[in-house]
């Protein structure tokens, strides 16, 4: 059915120990009775083959249908207790507690709502042996005819087993958002495993070449360093940046996994959005002499979390000089919308084409593109961010982060830093 709870597949087997246990437990009890009262007991030897047949449908159905299987199990185990109730002791006898059973194992397994249905059809099945028995049919074995001595007893069962039912919904409740809290945890962590092993796999590839570049230099250098004249020198040691360069990248690539990692662990704060992009933009001076950088941010505060905040300014600097040609126009500023700070970066360069922008933030799969831009989304939304990518009307593209704005006044950290730079030596 649509909406329903995955059950624990932990509880799932585990119940289907008990139940082997529990039919084991009642064949036993039938053969003493058997010793006890001979051949009068037994119809109760025919709750033996119910419990044997329900639980080996268990074993063999519950992984496909667990919550069939279940109720199933719960519904046989009501019955064949009611039958033993009926032929030994009725309701005079307590041992509808024996009800119980089923409605604390429907809680555990199927949560608060079973545990409640549970206690109704135990309690009903209770009211409806008390009416045969007044109807004339007592049980086989330890009968009490008198109504008066029956009805105290079958009322303080029953209040037990409403007991039983309303504690079972209650801690049930809890349980199974406990349990569904420890999916989602565990999802996470395989997740990021897959993640973390796929792109270290693509790193160990992509940085083979690299290397036997490294290599290759190293060689010519150790072998020719004489004979070199100033011309190959330059060729060499230009060889011998990219792949530097390459290699870094690389580094880089899992630097990002990591910092992906660990976007659950960030603490929004008061950032100065103008300091966050003037430290990106002198980390990358190097890489950005290629192109025509205009920076004007004015001094907006956002809330957000310095070192993710500049990863993803970084990240978005980073992607405009990897995909675009030298002499690229790159604008960076900012603006106030609607309670928001927008960080607004605009290139001239080829574009990207509509249908690579729908999953322009999306993960890689192994083999695929860096992680830069899945990483800078995934770092706005745990800032309380929002990034999108569009196409200005002239060409090229543009990203807008939206962070959200905070008061001008408000203290920063960054405030100190300023101040401690302009203190004079």
């Amino acid at each position: 059915m649509a909406g329903r709870r995955a059950l624990d597949p932990v509880l799932l087997r585990r119940f289907g120990y008990v139940r082997a246990v529990g039919g084991a437990t009642y064949s036993l009890a039938v053969a003493v009775l058997f010793g006890i009262y001979g051949t009068r007991v037994w119809p109760l030897a025919l709750g033996v083959p119910v419990l044997a047949v329900v639980t080996s449908l268990y074993f063999s159905r519950s992984h496909r249908y667990p919550h069939t299987a279940v109720v199933v199990s719960l519904g046989a185990d009501a019955l064949v207790l009611g039958g033993a109730v009926a032929f030994l002791g009725g309701t005079g006898s307590g041992l509808v507690l024996l009800y119980a059973i089923v409605i604390v194992s429907a809680g555990l397994l199927l949560g608060p709502g079973a545990a409640t249905g549970f206690t109704a059809v135990c309690v009903g099945l209770s009211l409806l042996q008390l009416a045969a028995e007044q109807l004339g049919y007592p049980p086989v074995l330890l009968a009490n005819p008198y109504l008066d001595e029956r009805l105290p007893v079958l009322g303080v069962s029953l209040a037990g087993l409403i007991s039983v039912g309303y504690l079972s919904a209650t801690y049930a409740s809890r349980l199974h958002e406990l349990i569904g809290e420890a999916d989602v945890a565990a999802e996470t962590v395989r997740r990021r495993g897959r993640r973390r092993r796929s792109f270290v796999a693509q790193a160990s590839v992509d940085v083979r070449e690299p290397l036997r570049q490294l290599d290759e230099v190293a060689d010519a250098l150790d072998a020719r360093w004489d004979e070199l004249g100033e011309h190959e020198r330059r060729q060499l040691t230009a060889r011998l940046r990219m792949a530097v360069t390459a290699v870094d990248a690389e580094v880089g690539q899992l630097a990002d996994v990591g910092a992906m990692d660990s976007a659950d662990d960030i603490r929004p704060e008061v950032i100065a959005l103008t300091r966050v992009v003037d430290d990106c933009v002198v980390q990358l001076a190097e890489r950005l002499a290629a192109h025509d950088l205009r920076v004007d941010v004015p001094p907006l505060k956002v809330i957000g979390e310095r070192r993710a905040a500049r990863r993803v300014v970084f990240n978005l600097l980073e992607n405009v000089v990897e995909h675009t040609p030298r002499g690229t126009r790159l604008h960076v500023t900012a603006l106030t919308n609607a309670g928001s700070g927008v960080l607004v970066v605009t290139d001239d360069g080829p574009g990207i084409p509509e249908a690579a922008r729908a999953r322009l933030f999306d993960l890689p799969e192994a083999g695929g593109r860096r992680v830069g831009l899945p990483l800078v989304a995934e770092l706005c939304a745990a800032m309380g961010a929002r990034i999108r990518c569009e196409q200005p009307a002239t060409g090229g593209s543009r990203f807008l982060v939206a962070f959200r704005l905070a008061p001008s006044a408000a203290p920063s950290a960054d405030d100190e830093r300023a101040g401690a730079e302009a203190v004079p030596p």
